[in-house]
């Protein structure tokens, strides 16, 4: 896992610009803890792929996460984007503004990897990535 990391580091280093950090930690969770670090009750239909705690510098991924599966890959890379912006004091006027950047990189990750259409891959599309990154507050 830590040469995995290391790779996405150095891969989104070389598309933004910003400083390498050290790695994240990497937990693998049952989907329960999956849903109560999210907030959400374990039975609500969201499929959670990987969350990034902020405050622990941390990423969870759920237990059975495969490194040969491309879009549970792509997923790992949307959240060292997250940890790359944490480490670099990246603000942001909303915790959600964090996500347009991981998604972009995302989906220019999945289409070097040959990925014709990445948005099918991860179940998203350009108003859901809008949806996502959108600060509530109307900033």
């Amino acid at each position: 896992m830590d040469s995995l990391i290391a790779i996405y580091i150095a891969w989104i280093v070389a598309k933004t610009g910003l400083s390498a950090p050290d790695h994240p930690r990497i937990h693998f969770v049952t989907p329960a803890e999956m849903a109560m670090r999210h907030g959400s009750p374990e039975n609500s239909g969201l499929e959670l792929q990987a969350l990034y705690n902020r405050d622990e510098g941390a990423i969870y991924l759920p237990q059975g996460w495969r490194p040969d599966d491309l879009r549970q890959k792509s997923t790992l890379v949307h959240e060292v984007v997250h940890h790359v912006q944490r480490a670099n004091n990246i603000v942001l006027p909303c915790i959600a503004a964090y996500e347009r950047q991981a998604y972009e990189l995302q989906i220019e990750w999945l289409r070097e990897e040959g990925v014709t259409n990445p948005y099918e891959l991860i179940k998203t599309n350009e108003l859901g990535i809008y949806m996502a990154s959108a600060c509530r507050d109307g900033s």
